[in-house]
């Protein structure tokens, strides 16, 4: 590097500096993956193994033989055969999240996908395809992307398996972390289909959505792929608090 740009680097750095994503103190030093200091990334709450396979709801007790389902999926299976979720979504994951969908810091979708494939590694081998949660066209415009397929692209590459965004959503809904619970659990089941020339039959699809709340956005879109006679299992990179807390098995 230059000395002018070193002399650059370090004037960036004291106009702009370098500020953890959840507490807003300054990083240097103490840097950590996803925008977080080190105290903060330590805060991060990860989905304990002994969960739900199909929900992720902390499991107590016996559950039956692994995988491990809860007695709701049991009693009603939810169209995807499995899920994975990563962390909880709660402080300071929730700023990470944000950070992404709104403050588009492009690098977050890179390293929470790397951290997606840390975790998925060695599973490849079970999807043909990986496919976004899709986003409706007019929050897609005024966002400039879709937060799902800035983290389903990276995961894909990494996996070494096909991309690909067959799903459509027909008509917008709101944002399901912002709905009181009665609304997310309606869910927007009309709302997701394939799209036109999509073609899904026979493949092993891996969905990918960055926040899993009820279930019924990943389910909606699950049952849009299984009707073209795919067979899906989701990811998704967090999951709201009150799945752990709402329904204990």
């Amino acid at each position: 590097m230059s000395g002018f740009s070193r002399w650059s680097a370090r004037l960036f750095d004291w106009f702009v500096p370098d500020t953890c994503l959840a507490c807003r103190r300054p990083r240097h030093g103490l840097a950590a993956p996803f925008g977080l200091c080190r105290a903060c990334h330590g805060r991060v709450v990860a989905v304990p193994a002994a969960s739900c396979a199909t929900c992720a709801r902390p499991l107590t007790g016996d559950a039956g033989p692994a995988p491990r389902r809860c007695g709701r999926c049991l009693v009603t299976p939810p169209p995807f055969a499995r899920l994975r979720v990563l962390w909880y979504y709660q402080p300071p994951l929730d700023a990470v999240i944000a950070g992404l969908k709104f403050e588009r810091l492009d690098y977050l979708g890179a390293e929470l996908a790397a951290a997606a494939a840390a975790h998925l590694a060695g599973e490849a081998a079970r999807w043909d395809l990986v496919a976004p949660v899709p986003l409706h066209w007019r929050r897609r415009l005024a966002r400039g992307f879709n937060q799902a397929e800035r983290i389903a692209g990276p995961l894909a590459a990494r996996l070494g398996v096909p991309f690909a965004a067959p799903l459509r959503r027909r008509r917008p809904t709101r944002p399901q972390v912002s709905l009181p619970r009665d609304e997310r659990l309606r869910g927007p089941r009309a709302a997701i289909s394939l799209r036109q020339r999509a073609r899904v039959g026979g493949l092993r699809v891996l969905l990918v959505d960055d926040v899993f709340t009820t279930g019924s956005t990943l389910a909606a879109a699950a049952r849009a792929l299984c009707g073209g006679g795919a067979t899906v299992e989701a990811f998704a990179l967090a999951a709201t608090p009150e799945q752990a807390s709402a329904r204990r098995e």
